[in-house]
């Protein structure tokens, strides 16, 4: 604890560095479409129904922020539960908080050799069809690791970080920029 920014929250881990910062936000483009094109509706039925039919009028809003709803499902959700901040050596994912010293270096270092999506699909193309099926087998075999943040799966068009914890736990965090997350772990942790 001399050097300022730094702390050691749990017993035999190095340094954690606390001027480490990391924000992934989900884009909010199509919530803002989505909204935009629901007042718009709103707007014309209003034109179309107002002052005469106000019951008919709020009927069909209702209806319509229904649809709005499934529309904006998978955005609140990974809003919710997969929105990343790291920041004084404690990182959070959705409504999860982890501090960084309870991360093992040597599962950040392995994770930054792991191949990702593309690399796992070139392995799985490569492989006869009973190599896959073994293949198959010995993952079915394995349990799988706890997903960060609360939502039950990674959301399609994000990728896994699989990192272990100081007690042995292994964890998924599902991250947009795999590579710039691993960048500032290994960097919080003094990897």
């Amino acid at each position: 604890m001399d050097q300022p920014g730094r702390q050691t929250p749990y017993q035999n881990t190095p340094d954690v560095d606390l001027s480490v910062t990391y924000r992934e936000e989900p884009p909010r483009a199509w919530t803002r479409i989505c909204l935009v094109a629901y007042a718009g509706w709103a707007a014309y039925q209003a034109l179309q129904l107002l002052p005469d039919d106000l019951t008919a009028w709020l009927v069909v809003c209702a209806m319509s922020s229904l649809l709005l709803l499934c529309l904006l499902a998978v955005p609140l959700s990974k809003r919710l539960y997969h929105r990343i901040h790291l920041d004084g050596g404690e990182l959070r994912v959705g409504r999860e908080r982890l501090p960084v010293a309870s991360l093992t270096p040597a599962s950040l270092t392995a994770a930054a050799h792991e191949p990702g999506r593309a690399g796992l699909r070139e392995y799985r193309a490569s492989l006869a069809p009973d190599q896959l099926k073994e293949a198959r087998r010995r993952t079915n075999a394995l349990t799988r690791p706890r997903l960060v943040g609360g939502a039950w799966a990674v959301p399609v068009g994000m990728e896994e970080l699989v990192v272990e914890t100081v007690e042995g736990a292994s964890l998924v965090i599902a991250t947009r920029d795999r590579a710039g997350l691993l960048g500032a772990l290994t960097r919080a942790r003094g990897v």
